[in-house]
């Protein structure tokens, strides 16, 4: 079956979406690695707490987008897709601050445990206007 002009240009676009998105979301988590690491360079452990706040906020913030982004016209895919999207948006960084809050660990001593709540709650911020901007994918 061929599609449309319209179901074309559609697809194009959300694709483009998606697209733009995960630069956006990226390039949140490189600045804010960015201000974080010139803050603190004073700090001992402080580059490795960032960088292990930023890698696990910016995989899972950008996982968590590509999987709300795929296109389902079954509601019960698009349900799962979402619970989906939210269980790693929430469970990689809530299973690390879990694992940080461990006895001896030197990058809870470094600051990595506030860190990785500040990186969560700002990818949260921008991904919930990405997603009040452009929505779910619906083919038709």
């Amino acid at each position: 079956m061929l599609k449309s002009r319209a179901q074309t240009l559609a697809a194009n676009l959300a694709l483009r979406q998606t697209r733009l998105g995960v630069l956006i979301l990226g390039g949140a988590v490189a600045g804010a690695t960015g201000l974080a690491l010139v803050r603190g360079e004073n700090r001992p452990g402080w580059p490795q707490a960032v960088a292990f706040a930023a890698t696990l906020s910016g995989s899972s913030a950008v996982g968590a987008w590509l999987i709300a982004r795929q296109p389902s016209s079954n509601p019960a895919l698009a349900v799962a897709g979402a619970m989906a999207s939210s269980a790693l948006r929430i469970f990689v960084p809530l299973g690390a601050l879990a694992w940080l809050q461990g006895p001896g660990t030197p990058l809870r001593e470094a600051g990595a445990d506030g860190l990785l709540v500040l990186f969560y709650l700002l990818l949260l911020a921008i991904a919930l206007g990405l997603h009040i901007m452009w929505g779910s994918i619906r083919p038709k």
